[in-house]
């Protein structure tokens, strides 16, 4: 659940804001064009980028994360998300559009936590995110090439040939 609304009530593959506790503090992040480690980075990543991203889009903002599917695989400790990312980069004079279709799985492990009471302690279990792959259903070179080309002119997933 707590992923769902990542995409859903965050938009965070826009606006980067995802709830940094459901992931350990060393994960490593992966997508098609990086990859890093630690939450820290990730904040520190977000910083840099999201003024810029808001910039881009200009006055009106549009950007949206859509969630098209989410799976838990549990025997094989990972939920994975069919996205699609869009937004109009209408500050840019030529109008670019980002339209990209990607999956990520969040890789998780079960953790015991002592919880401390007044008069005594508890455990219960908590899951964290420890490795965040990405990938796109484009090769990142397209991708990256909608910046600079007009809205529409990359394809958006190669599955939808």
């Amino acid at each position: 659940e707590r992923i769902r609304k990542e995409y859903i009530e965050n938009n965070y593959l826009w606006t980067g804001h995802i709830d940094t506790s459901s992931f350990v503090p060393d994960c490593t992040f992966t997508d098609p064009t990086l990859s890093f480690v630690g939450v820290d980075k990730y904040v520190q990543n977000v910083g840099n980028l999201v003024p810029i991203v808001e910039y881009a889009l200009g006055e009106d903002q549009i950007s949206n994360s859509t969630l098209l599917d989410i799976t838990l695989e549990k025997e094989k400790g990972y939920i994975q998300t069919r996205w699609n990312m869009i937004g109009e980069l209408n500050a840019l004079f030529w109008k670019p559009k980002i339209d990209v279709i990607g999956n990520t799985k969040f890789w998780y492990r079960q953790q015991q936590e002592e919880e401390m009471n007044d008069n005594d302690s508890s455990s219960r279990t908590a899951v964290q995110v420890y490795f965040y792959d990405e990938e796109w259903e484009i090769p990142a070179g397209l991708a990256l090439l909608q910046l600079v080309t007009p809205a529409g002119t990359i394809r958006r997933s190669d599955k939808e040939r």
